[in-house]
C-alpha cells in the first residue's frame, strides 16, 4: 500500500468514526427523551432501559403499587418488558387503560 493509498483510507475511516460517533451521540439522546417523555407520560410505573449481557436493548416498567390478584385476572401485570420505547409506550397504554378499569370497579385495593 501507498502513501497515499494509506493516507487515502485514513481519511475515509476517520470520517466513517465520526460519522459513526455522531449518530451513537444523537441515539443516546433519542432514547434520553423517550424515557423521559415516558416517565412522564406513566408516572405510576418506574421506567428504565438497559441492556443484557448480549447487548440488546430492553426498555421495562414496574407497576409502583402491588397488583391485586382481581387485577391480575383483569389482564394488569406487574413488570413490562418490551425491546424499544415505541412497544412499551404501546403496552403502557394498554396496561393504563386495565387499571383504570380496576380503579372504576374497585379492584385496586386501596
Amino acid at each position: 500500500m501507498t502513501d497515499d493509498e494509506l493516507l487515502a483510507l485514513l481519511r475515509v475511516t476517520s470520517k466513517s468514526a465520526r460519522e459513526v460517533m455522531a449518530q451513537a451521540a444523537l441515539l443516546q439522546d433519542l432514547r434520553g427523551r423517550q424515557l423521559s417523555v415516558l416517565r412522564n407520560t406513566y408516572p405510576g410505573w418506574d421506567i428504565d432501559f438497559g441492556r443484557s449481557a448480549s447487548g440488546q436493548v430492553w426498555w421495562t416498567a414496574e407497576l409502583r403499587k402491588a397488583v391485586t390478584v382481581e387485577m391480575v385476572a383483569a389482564g394488569v401485570v406487574q413488570c413490562v418488558r418490551q425491546p424499544d420505547a415505541i412497544a412499551l409506550a404501546a403496552t403502557l397504554a394498554w396496561q393504563s387503560a386495565l387499571v383504570h378499569n380496576c380503579r372504576a370497579h374497585n379492584m385496586f385495593g386501596t
